[in-house]
C-alpha cells in the first residue's frame, strides 16, 4: 500500500508526543514493505523545504499561508490568534498545494493526525480525488481552539462562548469527509460524538510506544513508599492540587515524593521540598536518569484537571510495574482500575488526593494486583499492535472504496 500521512509537524521538528507516534507508525509501515509519504509544515523562512527521506519515509513540508507558522505562535495578540483560526478553518492555500501532492503521488489512503495549521481542507481534497480518509484525533482541536476543552482560567469548559460554539460547529461539520475517525481513548471519541461527529465510523486505536525490556520489581512493604509526579509543571496538569494535597499529609507519614518536570510551578515545588525532606524536586529528567527514577518508584501520580486523552506515562508506569493515582476524569479511568491497578480520586480536590496517597502508603495489598494489568496494557500499547491495527483499517477502507 501507499499511505499518505499528514501531521502538522514531523521530526526533527518536535513539540510533543503526537509526532513521535506518527514517526513510529510511518517508519514501521515502511519496514513492512509499504510506501509512506508524510506531508507536514515548515516555517515560511524555510521554503522551499527540500523533500527528504527519513528512515525510509518520504517527507514533504510546506508553509500553508497564514498569519504565522503555528509552531512559532509565541505570545500572539488576541486579534492575531483570531485571524489565524479564521484562516485555518479552511486554508485554501494548503488545499491547493495538497491537491498537487495527491495528483503526483496517488496514495491508496490518507491518514491524518494533527491538522491544525493545514485545516480540514485536506479531507475534502482527498474525498474529491476518491481517496479514503482515516483521521486520528490526539486532542480536542476540532471542538476547542485551545484543543484542551479548558476556559481561559484553565477550568473544564462546560458552557462554550458563542465564538467557540461557531468554531466547534464548523469543524465538526467538516468531519463528514472522514471515513474512519480514530482516537487512543473512547472518552475522546464520545466527546466528539456528543458534539455531532459526522464521520462514518469510529475506532479506538491505542498509541504504540517503545517500552523498556521486562522489568523485575518487588515492592518492599517494609520501606517508605516512593511516589513520582512526572509532567509539565502547569496548572492543567494538577500542580496546584498536588501542592495543596502534599501540605495536607501527616508530618509522620512515611513516604518519599519526587517531582520531575519543568514549568510555571517549578519554584513552588522547590520551596516545598526545602521545607519537607520527604519531597525532592528533580527538574527535567530523561534517558538513564528517567529510567532509574521509574525503576525505583512505587506510585505515579496524574492529578490532571483537564480531560487527558491517553497519557503515555500510564503505559510507562505499567512497564515499570508502578501503581497509578489519577484524577477520575477524561480517559484516565480507561487505563486505571480503581483499587485494582491504582486509585482514582476526585479531580481538583486536594483532600481526596491526600487521602489516596495515605491509602497507598498504608494499604500493602494494592500493588500486588499489577501483574495482569501491566501485561494487558503493555500488549495493547505496543508499537506492533498499533501498526497491525492501522494496517487492517487501511486494507478494509480501501476494499470498501473499491467495492
Amino acid at each position: 500500500m501507499h499511505i499518505l500521512i499528514a501531521n502538522n509537524i514531523y521530526p526533527p521538528i518536535m513539540a510533543g508526543g503526537a509526532e513521535l507516534i506518527v514517526a513510529m507508525l510511518a517508519e514501521r509501515l515502511v519496514e513492512r514493505g509499504n510506501r509512506v509519504t508524510v506531508v507536514s509544515t515548515c516555517s515560511p523562512d524555510s521554503e522551499p523545504y527540500p523533500v527528504e527521506i527519513r528512515n525510509g519515509v518520504e517527507v514533504i513540508r510546506f508553509f500553508p499561508k497564514n498569519m504565522y507558522w503555528h509552531w512559532e505562535r509565541g505570545d500572539r495578540r488576541g486579534y492575531e490568534k483570531a485571524l489565524w483560526h479564521l484562516r485555518d478553518a479552511w486554508n485554501t492555500d494548503a488545499g491547493t498545494r495538497f491537491k498537487q501532492i495527491l495528483i503526483k503521488h496517488k496514495p491508496d489512503v490518507l491518514h491524518t493526525h494533527l491538522i491544525d495549521g493545514m485545516s480540514a481542507v485536506l479531507w475534502r481534497k482527498a474525498k474529491q480525488a476518491g481517496i479514503p480518509v482515516i483521521h486520528t484525533a490526539h486532542d480536542y482541536h476540532l471542538l476547542c481552539p485551545r484543543a484542551l476543552l479548558l476556559t481561559k482560567s484553565l477550568k473544564i469548559c462546560t458552557n462554550p462562548q458563542l465564538g467557540c460554539r461557531i468554531y466547534r460547529s464548523w469543524h465538526i461539520r467538516t468531519t463528514r469527509d472522514i471515513d474512519l475517525f480514530c482516537s487512543p481513548s473512547q472518552f475522546l471519541i464520545n466527546k466528539h460524538i456528543e458534539a455531532g461527529l459526522a464521520a462514518k465510523n469510529t475506532a479506538v486505536m491505542r498509541n504504540g510506544i517503545v517500552l523498556p525490556n521486562s522489568i523485575e520489581k518487588k515492592h518492599d512493604n517494609s520501606a517508605a513508599k516512593k511516589f513520582l509526579f512526572a509532567a509539565r509543571l502547569t496548572i492543567e496538569k494538577g500542580c496546584e492540587v498536588l501542592l495543596e494535597a502534599l501540605k495536607l499529609l501527616p508530618p509522620d507519614l512515611p513516604f518519599e515524593f519526587s517531582v520531575a518536570g519543568k514549568g510555571d510551578y517549578a519554584e513552588k515545588f522547590v520551596e516545598l521540598a526545602a521545607n519537607d525532606k520527604r519531597i525532592n524536586y528533580l527538574g527535567y529528567i530523561s534517558g538513564e536518569e528517567k529510567d532509574n527514577i521509574f525503576r525505583n518508584s512505587d506510585w505515579l501520580l496524574i492529578p490532571s484537571l483537564w480531560y487527558e486523552n491517553a497519557p503515555v506515562v500510564i503505559v510507562e508506569a505499567a512497564a515499570y510495574k508502578m501503581g497509578v493515582i489519577g484524577s477520575n476524569i477524561g480517559a484516565i479511568p480507561e487505563f486505571v482500575q480503581h483499587e485494582k491497578t491504582g486509585l482514582l480520586f476526585k479531580a481538583g480536590n486536594p483532600r481526596s488526593l491526600a487521602d489516596a496517597i495515605i491509602r497507598a502508603v498504608n494499604d500493602k495489598q494494592i500493588l500486588q494486583n499489577l501483574e495482569e494489568f501491566t501485561t494487558t496494557l503493555m500488549a495493547n500499547s505496543s508499537v506492533d499492535n498499533m501498526v497491525d491495527g492501522y494496517m487492517q483499517h487501511y486494507q478494509n477502507i480501501i476494499r470498501k472504496k473499491q467495492a
